[in-house]
């Protein structure tokens, strides 16, 4: 990665942990900073070294709870980069084991997040010889190889990623073969759930997501002409965020397009899109079950429009980063839902055969290879597969993958089958 003259590099950083919601709320919080750079985030120590194959860490933060730690992987990991251990309950004996396999750094969860930070900090004060370094690692993804394996997860065929990067199809089939032999798969299905398992694919690259104030159309204007209506245009224009409605041209206007978000403005239900990013304004506050809806919905943001002139602006610039923006009382009902025990029922409900269908769509079977595998028709995979793809909101393999591993279903079917390849 190349600096400027002057200005520090952005430390580059791989969370494992066996915890989901550990690992996604430090990503999260991590990636919110812009110095630092997180490039996976794995359940596995087997997939953490191979993210720090591909992508080659500043850091590789470890949780390793109460379990205690693999010392082998570990060890090769620390060959590999620096390893900052948190543990919640360890003996000295462990803790003396891990600081002779090479760790770097070892901390208890009970100092806090603050403390973690202040640790990570002293990484960026150290700096590195970034001058010395290689500015691709010899067995890690080139920008051109991050950018394809990304917009291959989002669904886009070679053609498209050719046309959005503004390159030749024959350079993407090839850059897609180096993909598949540096992930070890041998099918773009594959690929896809192995750059999802590693955390290599997370949000769509930077280029194509929506910029407020870059010039381009970025957001689609939709629902009921009136005076929120009137002060989500206000806000828009005041903010020199480009826009359309589908009043100006008297039909829908398609909002497929990469980097575009629709606004709705208490939207009736032939309004809400498929696919895309979706920032909610209501007059009055919604109700648990319409915030609930609204996320499910893909909603990056849900507020009321007394916020709209100060809050809606910055709000689609966190959007535009992966980030959701809730109000105060809305996100007070999201958690009230989330400490229900009914909670787990706003997700996909999978059937047994739906994931076992998923777990061989994760493994690049084909409908074919898939009937033979189960005992069952072809036809059967197929119908099968597509209530599993309704039931995900995706078009296609790729975005049932991707999907799937964010709601964490795919370790799901690796409980299922017992190891998932």
């Amino acid at each position: 990665m190349a600096t400027v003259p002057g200005q520090q590099r952005a430390i580059r950083v791989v969370i494992r942990s066996e915890r989901r919601m550990f690992r996604d709320a430090l990503a999260a919080c991590l990636g919110a900073r812009p110095e630092y750079v997180v490039v996976g985030h794995v359940a596995r120590l087997d997939d953490l070294l191979s993210v720090c194959r591909l992508r080659r860490p500043d850091i590789a933060l470890v949780d390793v709870g109460t379990q205690g730690a693999d010392l082998e992987r570990l060890g090769r990991c620390a060959t590999l980069t620096k390893v900052v251990v948190v543990y919640e309950r360890l003996t000295p004996v462990e803790l003396g084991a891990l600081c002779g396999v090479g760790v770097d750094t070892l901390m208890p969860c009970s100092h806090g997040l603050d403390a973690l930070m202040v640790v990570l900090r002293r990484y960026l004060t150290e700096g590195r010889d970034t001058a010395a370094e290689p500015v691709e690692a010899r067995d890690g993804f080139t920008e051109l190889e991050k950018r394809v394996v990304t917009l291959v997860s989002a669904g886009h065929t070679v053609d498209q990623i050719a046309q959005l990067l503004g390159i030749s199809v024959s350079l993407v089939t090839n850059t897609k073969r180096r993909i598949y032999r540096k992930l070890q798969v041998v099918s773009q299905g594959q690929a896809v759930a192995r750059a999802t398992a590693l955390g290599i694919v997370n949000q769509p690259p930077a280029h194509l997501s929506p910029q407020p104030c870059s010039g381009v159309v970025l957001c689609v204007l939709r629902g009921t002409v009136g005076p929120a209506w009137q002060q989500v245009t206000a806000a828009l224009l005041t903010g020199g965020v480009p826009f359309t409605t589908d009043c100006e041209s008297g039909r829908p206007v398609d909002p497929g397009g990469a980097g575009t978000l629709v606004v709705l403005v208490d939207p009736n239900p032939e309004d809400w899109p498929t696919g895309v990013p979706v920032v909610l304004v209501r007059t009055t506050p919604p109700r648990r079950v319409e915030v609930l809806d609204a996320l499910l919905r893909g909603s990056r943001v849900v507020m009321t429009v007394d916020h709209v002139t100060t809050d809606l602006v910055p709000a689609l610039t966190l959007s535009t980063h992966g980030h959701t923006t809730i109000e105060a009382d809305a996100a007070r009902a999201v958690l009230d839902a989330l400490r229900a025990p009914s909670a787990v029922m706003g997700l996909p409900e999978l059937t047994s055969r739906e994931l076992d269908i998923l777990r061989l769509i994760a493994n690049g079977h084909t409908a074919r290879q898939a009937a033979r595998a189960l005992g069952i028709a072809e036809k059967t995979v197929e119908n099968t597969q597509s209530r599993l793809y309704r039931k995900l909101g995706a078009r296609n393999r790729a975005g049932a993958l991707v999907t799937a591993h964010s709601l964490g279903l795919l370790e799901l079917t690796a409980g299922r089958s017992g190891h998932m390849s």
